[in-house]
């Protein structure tokens, strides 16, 4: 069984230390397991930054071994997208940019952005935010869902802010797990740099970002949607989408299609 392996920056110590060539094994048989994934859409991304390795999940070769992955597989729908392993190969290491797109790239580039920002940038990118760009923002997922298989009963809704839509295809947005992964990486710099003024509390009783944090992370979405997924974007949509981004930024110089799409990353 192969599939891929995303490792961030708060992953255990035995996955910290994973190089191309490698054997990884649990240091004990029990949870958290390994989760391999099947298919690169299915490979969940939360924290940035990450490594992305494909694996070979290692047959249980002892009695202990195959009583942990039996533990392992309880409860597993068959459709899952996923197998729980108790050993895994790490065949080669992959640029992280494929889960978010052809464009994926440059989507990385706003992810470092999100990662690094402080209340000085957030006050740029929250200034230079037009008026538009919720619209803009709206109608490319607007466009993105009506490719969709199950896209058409959310065609028309407001979609300012979304970071993924569950259930309508194989992917949740435009740039796969991108926009929720900035939602997070923008919150953690937010709490990092701002301190108890980073966050309110709304009408609901939950704690949400504020401003100039919360229309930053808007200015961000927007710029990941515009150079992640470009064919979501008419022209007039991408001048309002990337207007922020340029500038504070300046702009994200185009890629071609594919951008580091399975670029080996392996150690000699």
């Amino acid at each position: 069984m192969s599939g891929f392996v995303y490792i961030d920056h708060e992953a255990p110590g035995h996955l910290k230390a994973a190089v191309s060539g490698a054997r990884v094994t649990l240091p004990s048989f029990e949870p958290p397991w390994l989760v391999v994934d099947h298919v690169l859409e299915r490979v969940l991304v939360v924290r940035w930054p990450g490594r992305l390795f494909r694996v070979e999940v290692v047959p249980p070769a002892t009695d202990e071994e195959r009583a942990a992955m039996a533990r392992a597989a309880e409860n597993l729908r068959p459709d899952a997208g996923y197998t729980r392993a108790v050993s895994v190969d790490l065949v080669e290491e992959l640029s992280p940019s494929v889960l978010f797109g052809r464009h994926g790239d440059a989507v990385c580039r706003v992810l470092d952005a999100g990662r690094d920002l402080d209340e000085e940038r957030a006050r740029r990118l929250a200034g230079a935010r037009p008026p538009a760009s919720d619209r803009a923002y709206s109608a490319a997922w607007d466009r993105w869902l009506a490719e969709q298989p199950k896209g058409a009963r959310h065609h028309g809704r407001d979609h300012g802010s979304t970071p993924a839509v569950s259930g309508v295809g194989p992917s949740t947005s435009p740039i796969g797990h991108g926009f929720s992964v900035l939602c997070h990486t923008v919150r953690t710099s937010a709490k990092l740099h701002g301190g108890a003024g980073a966050y309110a509390v709304d009408e609901d009783g939950d704690e949400v970002l504020a401003d100039p944090w919360h229309t930053a992370l808007g200015a961000l979405l927007d710029a990941a949607m515009a150079f992640g997924a470009p064919r979501c974007v008419d022209g007039e949509g991408a001048t309002v989408l990337k207007a922020a981004w340029n500038s504070v930024f300046g702009p994200v110089m185009p890629v071609a299609e594919g951008g580091m799409r399975g670029m080996r990353l392996s150690r000699p």
